[in-house]
């Protein structure tokens, strides 16, 4: 038995990402094309993200993050025990894999360093490395990190690139109601796009 958890540790251990790397991650950026009078005038990119501080999301997109992608998030460190417990227990009593169970730090980590698998190793990757981002990182850290990677669809990856895909201006300038319809979108872009079903969109950001 002790071989084999010794052998589980070392495969996990293997896709782990370095601790240069997890305390100074470096996400892809756009690059901007800025004219001489300071416009900007196009930008080249493989994933359409800029970075943004966090004192400049608004408190009401922090606030909707929290309250639906995981609320414990102040007091736990990287995982939800309790989290994943229901989580299982759900799954076993619909028998049917429903609950994610991820914590916003379990999904910075998959989105920064590993893959998108459903296996059991990618899981316990991710929850380890998740574990490792709260021990060099703080919570404001973390949050700032996770909406500058997070996938919002239309091909914009953070949350400043996607309050300009989808409304046309700075994160900064966003209200309430808009702040709750990107929050919304993170179950699955390709779901709450209004362009597809207007009416499935806005019943999740009233949700």
């Amino acid at each position: 038995i002790l071989l084999l958890i010794a052998l589980l540790w070392w495969d996990i251990q293997r896709g782990l990402p370095s601790l240069e790397e997890l305390e100074t991650p470096h996400p892809e950026v756009a690059t901007r094309i800025i004219s001489t009078d300071g416009e900007p005038i196009d930008q080249f990119f493989i994933k359409n993200r800029t970075n943004v501080h966090l004192r400049n999301i608004p408190p009401f997109l922090i606030k909707a993050l929290i309250a639906t992608e995981d609320r414990s998030f102040y007091s736990h460190w990287g995982v939800d025990i309790w989290g994943n417990v229901r989580a299982i227990v759900t799954d076993i009593l619909s028998l049917h894999a429903r609950q994610g169970a991820s914590t916003i730090t379990q999904q910075l980590a998959r989105n920064l360093y590993l893959n998108q698998e459903k296996t059991a190793i990618r899981k316990l990757r991710e929850a380890v490395t998740a574990v490792e981002i709260e021990r060099t990182h703080t919570k404001d850290e973390i949050l700032e990190m996770y909406l500058n990677v997070a996938y919002f669809g239309r091909g914009a990856y953070g949350v400043q690139a996607a309050s300009q895909a989808y409304f046309g201006k700075d994160v900064n300038r966003l209200t309430p109601a808009q702040c709750a319809y990107l929050v919304g979108i993170l179950k699955g872009p390709e779901n709450y796009d209004p362009d597809d079903d207007y009416d499935f969109a806005i019943n999740r950001r009233n949700t």
